[in-house]
């Protein structure tokens, strides 16, 4: 009985090592930074401070977990947002190139918040992401958390750290 008592106890102590390992085959994470190099925008007129636009950020993803851990791609983003004094939504695309040509295109869904009088963007979302090359049968849902420096008019410079769910 004892012998069983052994197995079983170095059984679940395996068991508890390995299960983190195992999981973090499941997840991608890193961060991006960018560059806001085009930006337009209207003035929608409905109510004080609407402004509808769309920008262009090109920029870096550094992968952090993963298949992709320690490799970076150079990403092209191009989202559109509806804000009111810069509360609102972000929609778009971004698309992370890799050296072997390889990419991952995550669609933008989001949302914006002012700071400090909207001198910075505190932004947050989600991602559902395909690939082509190496990535073709790629599928993976994500998270994001952000910020930007710069008006959103004018752009300015930015991260956001992601973390990714790959589906099988």
């Amino acid at each position: 009985m004892k012998r069983w008592m052994l197995f079983l106890v170095v059984l679940l102590s395996v068991t508890v090592l390995l299960a983190p390992t195992t999981q973090a085959a499941d997840e991608v994470a890193g961060r991006v930074t960018y560059h806001t190099q085009k930006v337009e925008t209207m003035e929608v007129g409905d109510v004080p401070g609407h402004i509808l636009g769309c920008n262009q950020s090109p920029g870096l993803a550094f992968y952090t977990k993963g298949p992709d851990a320690g490799k970076i791609a150079t990403r092209l983003s191009t989202t559109c947002f509806d804000v009111v004094n810069g509360k609102g939504t972000a929609t778009g695309y971004t698309v992370n190139t890799f050296e072997d040509g390889s990419t991952l295109i995550y669609t933008i869904n989001g949302t914006t918040t002012p700071l400090d009088g909207g001198k910075r963007t505190a932004m947050e979302g989600t991602n559902d992401v395909t690939g082509t090359g190496r990535y073709k049968e790629t599928k993976m849902k994500c998270t994001w958390k952000g910020e930007r420096v710069g008006l959103t008019k004018t752009g300015g410079d930015g991260y956001a750290d992601f973390t990714c769910t790959i589906l099988k």
